[in-house]
């Protein structure tokens, strides 16, 4: 099977390049790749998107400034959990020698819960659209934006059974290309497996292959070789002749050559 490339590959390092089978791009279907890209690119950018309808997250953002206002009128509003809270109307100016005005709700543990008309308050406010502003110390309880950034790689982990164990095989596959000896062996059997999904994805299937070879020094020996590929899984019958790259320990795992020249 596959002689005249086989023939053609050292049976000891180092080797140059790789084959068809170990590039990266042959891991994943570009269909796959397209979905994974697209789900990453969706939940991205999703929560930005929310986040710039509102004006506190818009100024969490920046680029921010800092200005001296005053505060213009009080009133009292009940915008504050367990306890009483103020709402602020304060006037500021900005770089631009113009004058905004703004308000915020400020509950009685802030220290401007005090503040009087006249008195001066810290204002913060987006350089680019000054009328998104707000009195410094009136922080919003809301989560870390960090947390946003979690989100594309929270569903690569989902979508993980659509790719990791291609990209698995195929970096055992480029690892033992470059350092493992080459024996060639005969198929003892083939044990397929389905790989985890979730309910209603497209999933992906793999195989053991068991394979009993001679050790380079002298003896008999039988090494597990993984295969993603099905049309040929179902040509490894038992007594099959097969090439294997060998691992350093006897304990991992092998890289079955055929399942790399295509």
């Amino acid at each position: 099977m596959f002689d005249d490339e086989l023939g053609a590959i050292p049976a000891r390092p180092p080797r140059q390049g790789v084959l068809p089978g170990m590039r990266l791009r042959a891991a994943i279907p570009k269909s796959t790749l397209i979905l994974l890209v697209a789900f990453v690119v969706f939940f991205a950018v999703f929560p930005l998107v929310i986040m710039s309808a509102d004006p506190r997250a818009r100024l969490d953002l920046g680029p921010r400034r800092t200005a001296e206002g005053r505060v213009v009128s009080i009133a009292a509003v009940s915008g504050c959990r367990g306890s009483g809270g103020h709402r602020i109307v304060y006037a500021f100016p900005v770089e631009a020698g113009n004058e905004f005005r703004g308000a915020s709700t400020i509950c009685d543990e802030s220290p401007y819960s005090g503040a009087q008309v006249g008195e001066k308050v810290e204002i913060r406010y987006l350089a680019r659209d000054p009328a998104v502003n707000g009195i410094a110390e009136s922080d919003s309880n809301g989560p870390p934006i960090v947390i946003f950034l979690f989100f594309p790689i929270f569903f690569l982990l989902v979508l993980s059974p659509l790719y990791l164990p291609q990209m698995r095989d195929v970096m055992r596959g480029r690892r033992l290309y470059k350092s493992g000896v080459l024996v060639q062996g005969n198929v003892v059997f083939v044990k397929k497996r389905s790989a985890g999904t979730w309910p209603g994805w497209p999933g992906s299937s793999t195989a053991d292959v068991y394979v009993a070879h001679q050790l380079p020094g002298g003896g008999r020996a039988e090494t597990i070789a993984g295969c993603t590929n099905d049309w040929l899984v179902n040509q490894l019958s038992p007594g099959t002749a097969v090439h294997v790259l060998l691992p350093p320990k006897k304990s991992q795992r092998g890289a079955l050559l055929e399942a790399f020249l295509r």
